[in-house]
């Protein structure tokens, strides 16, 4: 996010209350560079590879890398990113394939995308991966399409860098024996209506005759979107951006174009 970007972005705004909300979203956009979010995939995979030592080994004693690189108890590992067959890996896979240089090249934790199991072998595990999830509603459905064979036994899991406590839940309702590990949870007091109640009772927001969410309301309403998703899908108003672009979770200025509005990012 550059302050070109960020110039142009706050243009849009008239003075006043818009201005002031759109110095409110910036000042609490939770915005994650690469390096940033690969730290926090990290902890989430070490937590993940962790969870997989058998009992009889100290778990203190196994450095993690060793248990994904097939060095423990005889386990093989694999990892990828949900992809629906016929589809190109998307930047969530690009980022976990790089982030996971650190692996020994030559051990069994491989790239291999979910459509090219039907089952797991006793001894293999599988982790599912991704850079952030909002609702968990397609890594849901995803699984339910094309990851049956993560639901058998304990040998799954899925991993990311982010998730929202929303997805959280509804991963863990839908599909109780695959756990998700994350490195950095969201939860709905980081997201705009929670947070615009917030600015007002901690005195941010002064302006007596209208409210954030409001304010916020009429500008997608002059924007002229295409689709009406003022907070994003899900409906969450997610204040989350990546170095490599943002949710479609995330507030709609945030991401969306029109003729009468350009985006701070790219998606």
């Amino acid at each position: 996010m550059t302050v070109e970007q960020t110039k142009a972005w706050l243009k849009q705004f008239s003075p006043g209350p818009e201005k002031t909300l759109a110095l409110l979203i910036l000042r609490y956009l939770i915005y994650r560079t690469i390096s940033q979010l690969d730290s926090s995939f990290k902890q989430a995979l070490k937590a993940a590879a962790t969870s997989f030592i058998p009992p009889r080994f100290v778990r203190e004693d196994i450095d993690w890398r060793d248990v994904l690189n097939g060095k423990v108890a005889g386990l093989d590992f694999y990892y990828g990113p949900p992809k629906q067959e016929f589809s190109r890996p998307g930047k969530s896979g690009e980022i976990v394939s790089r982030q996971l240089k650190f692996c020994d090249l030559s051990s069994k934790f491989k790239l291999e995308y979910p459509d090219q199991f039907t089952a797991l072998k006793p001894n293999e595990r599988y982790l599912l991966i991704d850079d952030g999830s909002f609702t968990g509603e397609q890594l849901i459905g995803f699984i339910q399409t094309s990851g049956q064979f993560l639901l058998q036994g304990n040998q799954s899991s899925i991993v990311v860098g982010l998730a929202h406590e929303s997805a959280i839940k509804a991963l863990a309702d839908a599909y109780p024996t695959i756990p998700l590990f994350c490195g950095e949870k969201i939860t709905h007091q980081g997201c705009f209506e929670v947070a615009s109640k917030n600015w007002i009772e901690d005195g941010l927001w002064t302006y007596t005759g209208i409210a954030p969410l409001d304010q916020y309301m009429e500008i997608v309403d002059k924007a002229k979107f295409a689709d009406k998703l003022p907070l994003g899908y899900g409906n969450w108003g997610c204040m989350v951006a990546y170095e490599h672009g943002v949710p479609d979770n995330s507030l709609q200025l945030l991401w969306d174009r029109s003729a009468r509005w350009n985006p701070l990012f790219v998606r």
